[in-house]
C-alpha cells in the first residue's frame, strides 16, 4: 500500500505541491487518515516532476520524515507536473531503490496505491509472462507495481493508445488474480512538450483505496489518496478513470 498525489497546473514548487500543507505528503506517511492496509507508509518515497520536456526523480527508501534533503529540494525546484509518493511494502522483502515509486520511463512516471492479493515469486509469472524481452529487461525490482508498470508501457508502445491501455492492463490483473487495488497515477509528456496526468480508483475483491480531487480557482488539479487540506476535495467514485489535460478533467467508467 501507498499513498500518493498528483499535480498538474501552473508552475509551484515541489514544496507548495507536496508539503505546504496541513495533511502533507509527509504527513500522509506517518499518519493517514484513510489508509485500510497498514498503519505507516515508511518503506521510502519517491518525487517525480516535470523538467522541460523530461522528467526527474528523487528517491529515497528511508521514511520521508527522515530524509534531511527534502525540503531543501522541495523549495528549490518547480514543475507543472509532479508527482509524490510514500509507500508501504506489502511484502517486507520488497524494499530498496528499485522497488520504490514512482517508476519512470521514457516520458512516463508511474506510481501505484494497492496491491495484488497473493502476489509472489510464483504468481508474478502471470504477468512477466505477457512481457516481451524489450520489456522482461526493464524490470529491476520485484514488486507487483514495476510489472504492472512495466506491462502497461509495453501496451501504450504497441497501441499508441494511454486509456486503451490502462483498462487492457486492469483487465488482465482482474483476469488473473482474485482480489487486486489498482490506484495508479500516470503522467506523461508528448512530443510538444504538453502535459497530461491520468489517474483510476479501482478494485476487485477488495474496497479501493481512498482518491479525492481538487480544482482551485487557477484551474491547478490535485489528485490525492486523502484530503491535503479542508477545501472542498470531491471524492471520486469506485472504478474510475481520469485524464486531466489542459485545466479540464474527463472521467470514465473502467
Amino acid at each position: 500500500m501507498c499513498r500518493h498525489i498528483g499535480y498538474i497546473g501552473k508552475k509551484k514548487d515541489l514544496n507548495s505541491i507536496l508539503l505546504k500543507h496541513k495533511h502533507s505528503l509527509i504527513e500522509l506517511a506517518y499518519k493517514p487518515k484513510h489508509m485500510k492496509e497498514a498503519k505507516l507508509n515508511a518503506d521510502g518515497f519517491g518525487l517525480a516532476w516535470k523538467n522541460e520536456k523530461k522528467f526527474q526523480l528523487y528517491k529515497n527508501y528511508i521514511p520521508i520524515w527522515n530524509d534531511l534533503n527534502l525540503s531543501s529540494i522541495c523549495k528549490s525546484i518547480s514543475s507543472s507536473l509532479v508527482i509524490g509518493n510514500v509507500r508501504s511494502a506489502t511484502i517486507i522483502e520488497n524494499q530498496g531503490y528499485f522497488n520504490t515509486h514512482p517508476f519512470y520511463y521514457k516520458n512516463y512516471i508511474f506510481s501505484h496505491n494497492g496491491y495484488i492479493k497473493e502476489f509472489n515469486s510464483i504468481t508474478k509469472d502471470r504477468i512477466y509472462k505477457k512481457l516481451n524481452i524489450k520489456f522482461k529487461n526493464l524490470v529491476k525490482g520485484n514488486t507487483d507495481s514495476e510489472l504492472i508498470f512495466i506491462l502497461l508501457m509495453q501496451y501504450i508502445n504497441n497501441t499508441n493508445n494511454i486509456e486503451e491501455s490502462i483498462r487492457d492492463v486492469i483487465e488482465i490483473i482482474k483476469t488473473n488474480f482474485s482480489a487486486c487495488m489498482l490506484n495508479f497515477l500516470l503522467a506523461t509528456i508528448n512530443e510538444k512538450g504538453k502535459d497530461t496526468l491520468f489517474a483510476t480508483k479501482f478494485a476487485k475483491g477488495l474496497k479501493a483505496p481512498s482518491l479525492f480531487y481538487i480544482k482551485n480557482k487557477n484551474h491547478n488539479i490535485t489528485v490525492s489518496s486523502e484530503k491535503l487540506n479542508e477545501q472542498n476535495w470531491i471524492t471520486i467514485k469506485n472504478n474510475s478513470l481520469l485524464r486531466i489535460h489542459n485545466s479540464k478533467i474527463i472521467i470514465k467508467s473502467i
